[in-house]
């Protein structure tokens, strides 16, 4: 350790007489490094970091299970009994499992926030109380109850200034005035972003019906209980729900798992394949700079052997090479951090991290003790090698006179050995990011079941004011003649809900005729309320039948329209004109509707999945306060927004349009996620395929560096340009022929792992392997290319005088 100044001043002073060759191998690694910790930094954030409530261990989330089979909800009327009767919990709460917009009037104009409900135990069960003012009250939860509601910071922060007497003044929801009574702390967060909560009422809205599943429960464990001594509480009342009532709870359960744990969950595949492509670019970057530092080494031949024979031992030798890998190693790790920091920006830009409510990270203290270690790792990685073979330097035999050092043959199978492993790696990851673009292609390939083009969507609630449906009705047909009327317009429709840009809404449906044997068995369908031009407007094929009309109204027979899919589900090969089909609205029984019309399939919500079953009632029939316009434009539809906003604002300037967009713009949306995964992953094999061509251009020109002399002598009797150039071309694309036939291997056992992700395509895809392996041979050729054109281009006679 004594000379451990002496060789950092050393380290410093050589680095400084070669910055070309300094500034690349910190560049080179910095970019491995940066991407690393910025990659972990997010990973640490997700799966490593408490969430931000108090004692968040013991926060479980509970999860309906049929048969076993979790899915999400759970039905107030369950959550009711579970809270109840269970003893394991401090206390179990409830919220709606999505957040719905509202309009809020009052302002200087209206708006449409997110809102939700929330029970009374939901705050004290995440253990954070209101910045300003209290939590709900036990009788502000009973029906007819005055209307209460807490507020978010931002929104406190927006809309009153950040002004204490906004508790207690009154807010306009949906047409009903409400109290304000407390205001969350800044970063509130719970899977979705909301603005208002409103207290959780039996009997109200989205109670009553063991049927509907339309709650998230959240539950916090009592002192000294296990999540284990939770469960087992909870399946012996599942099993009593399921005897007392078999029509909802047959076969139902409920699972619990540790909150932190469920969200984990959500995310890891998606980290885990980025932190593994991540690490496999450091790796090849240090087989980059590791076959650099070779070959430099093999250029100090001469300065080693002087210094052992002054008396410098190999381990001292081998210490100072060290130190100046570990010199490069921490300032990479410097640079790096600073491309780490904005580079992590970048990521949370494309990385939807939407239920943890991250917005952005910085750099902890195990994300830098991470880099420190990382950047030591590193240098350990890529300077034991080199440092190994300069240190064995002979003096006897390289001080020599006329002796011409080629680095050994030892040292010129590691470096060979670093670029297949280089070639082999990047084929690794070239081949999984060719898998999911072409996965993300077949995807944008499929048909949604509408034309997404010159389609303008917005959604729009009406307040309390249009209590009458009648109201309701002439409200939607005025406002859709008025925008028909619009230039520019070709077609409008309404629906309750959209595809693709809208949430799930499901009900249990069947055929009477072929009844289940309790309703727990039937299957859910999509079901959407619509008035007459709807299918018109976003060119959803009418196969047969009729559209709803006018006269389907509250004095007409329920009509419905249903898709392929149930089609065929219920009737066969029938034709479904004029069946009945049962369906389940939560009464002691089912609403029976005469199907009028069959449509195409859609995707309501993914184009991954299949078209489930759809069903379309008329909105005159059934009028709701919210409903999403389409309309179709003749050119770009992205000008008529403030026309229809004007509309809008004409007929009741106190209903805001909200989430206005083109369809494609919201087909776009839904596929970001597989996006980002395909882009992040395209980009470091990218940067992976540029390392492993730079690192094998460096080989080959150190080859024909270190061999001028006999090729100069090849030249000089006779030899060929064209054989010389077979020579540097033989070895260069020999060495990509074994990191092509070992990543392959390689590839063929690691893209099972990414089954998941992909859509159409299977993991072993032909085209896929071949058009790598195509790209990389072309690279490599190109690489090969440059040396062999220097080899072919030596004057013989000059070689052979400079010898």
């Amino acid at each position: 350790m004594s000379n451990f100044p002496q060789d950092i001043k050393y380290a410093a002073r050589t680095l400084r007489k070669n910055p070309g060759f300094a500034a690349v191998v910190v560049i080179i690694l910095a970019v491995g490094i940066g991407a690393n910790v910025a990659m972990f930094s997010i990973t640490d954030a997700v799966m490593f970091r408490s969430l931000p409530y108090p004692d968040s261990d013991n926060l479980l989330l509970g999860r309906t299970t049929y048969n076993g089979e979790p899915a999400w909800n759970v039905s107030s009327e369950d959550y009711y009994d579970y809270r109840d009767q269970v003893q394991a919990f401090e206390s179990l709460a409830a919220t709606r499992s999505f957040s719905h917009p509202v309009t809020v009037t009052g302002g200087e104009e209206p708006e449409r926030l997110p809102w939700n409900l929330a029970s009374i135990d939901f705050f004290p069960t995440l253990g954070v109380a209101p910045q300003l003012g209290r939590n709900f009250t036990l009788e502000e939860t009973v029906l007819g109850a005055p209307d209460v509601a807490i507020i978010s910071h931002g929104y406190w922060q927006r809309r009153y200034g950040a002004a204490p007497d906004a508790v207690g003044s009154t807010i306009v929801i949906n047409g009903r005035p409400a109290t304000i009574v407390g205001v969350m702390p800044a970063g509130f967060f719970f899977l979705n972003e909301v603005d208002i909560w409103e207290p959780m009422r039996a009997g109200g809205e989205s109670t009553g019906y063991r049927q509907y599943h339309n709650w998230t429960v959240i539950g916090r464990l009592a002192p000294g209980m296990s999540l284990e001594q939770a469960q087992s509480q909870v399946d012996v009342v599942s099993a009593q729900l399921q005897e007392a009532y078999p029509e909802s709870n047959a076969n139902k359960g409920l699972r619990l798992r540790r909150y932190q744990d469920e969200l984990i969950e959500f995310y890891r595949p998606m980290l885990l394949m980025l932190l593994a492509a991540i690490a496999l670019v450091l790796l090849i970057a240090c087989g980059n700079v590791a076959g650099l530092l070779l070959a430099r080494a093999s250029s100090r031949t001469t300065e080693m052997s002087v210094r052992a024979a002054l008396g410098a031992s190999g381990s001292r030798l081998m210490q100072q090479l060290m130190t100046e890998s570990a010199l490069l190693a921490l300032l990479a790790g410097v640079v790096g951090i600073v491309f780490a920091i904005w580079l992590q920006g970048l990521m949370l830009q494309f990385i939807p991290l939407d239920y943890l409510g991250i917005s952005e990270i910085g750099l902890s203290g195990p994300v830098l003790l991470f880099a420190l270690t990382l950047s030591v790792a590193t240098a350990l990685v890529f300077g034991v090698a080199p440092a190994v073979s300069a240190a064995r330097a002979n003096p006897a035999e390289n001080l020599k006179s006329g002796v011409r050092t080629t680095g050994g043959g030892a040292t010129a199978r590691l470096r060979s050995g670093l670029v297949v492993l280089q070639v082999a790696l990047s084929v690794v990851l070239l081949v999984g990011a060719g898998l999911l673009l072409r996965s993300f292609v077949q995807l944008q390939g499929v048909d949604p079941g509408f034309n997404e083009s010159q389609l303008l969507a917005g959604r729009l609630g009406l307040s309390a004011d249009y209590s009458d449906g009648e109201a309701r009705v002439q409200f939607y047909t005025g406002l859709l003649d008025d925008i028909r009327a619009l230039p520019g317009v070709q077609a409008v429709g309404a629906t309750s809900l959209l595809p693709i840009k809208d949430s799930y809404s499901n009900i249990k449906a069947w055929d009477p005729e072929n009844p289940p044997p309790d309703r727990s068995a039937a299957l859910l369908a999509e079901h959407r309320r619509i008035l007459p031009g709807y299918f018109a407007a976003m060119e959803i094929p009418l196969l047969s039948g009729r559209d709803v009309q006018a006269t389907d109204d509250q004095d007409g027979e329920l009509v419905l329209i249903i898709n392929q899919a149930m089609a065929r589900g219920l009737f066969q090969q029938q034709d479904p004109i004029g069946k009945l089909v049962a369906v389940d609205w939560g009464m002691d029984e089912p609403a029976l509707l005469r199907v009028v019309g069959v449509v195409a399939d859609v995707h309501m919500h993914s184009l991954s999945s299949d078209p489930d079953w759809q069903m379309y009632y008329s909105y005159r029939q059934s009028p709701a306060y919210t409903m999403s316009l389409a309309i179709r434009t003749r050119g770009d539809p992205a000008p008529l927004t403030r026309s229809v906003r004007d509309v809008l604002r004409a007929r009741d300037p106190n209903i805001p349009l909200a989430d206005i967009a083109t369809m494609e713009d919201a087909l776009s949306s839904s596929l970001s996620g597989t996006r980002v995964i395909m882009l992040t992953l395209t980009l470091f094999a990218g940067v992976a395929l540029l390392l492993a061509a730079i690192g094998l251009y460096s080989v080959l020109a150190f080859y024909v560096a270190r061999r001028v002399h006999e090729i100069g002598i090849r030249l000089a009797l006779g030899a060929s340009a064209g054989r010389v150039l077979q020579l540097v071309l033989h070895r260069g694309l020999g060495l990509v022929a074994i990191g092509l036939v070992v990543g392959v291997l390689g590839a063929f056992g690691v893209t099972r792992f990414i089954q998941q992700q992909l859509f159409g395509v299977a993991p072993t895809d032909p085209v896929t392997f071949a058009g790598v392996c195509l790209l990389f041979a072309l690279v490599g050729a190109a690489a090969c290319m440059i040396p062999a054109w220097r080899a072919v281009r030596l004057d013989p006679v000059k070689t052979l005088q400079a010898e």
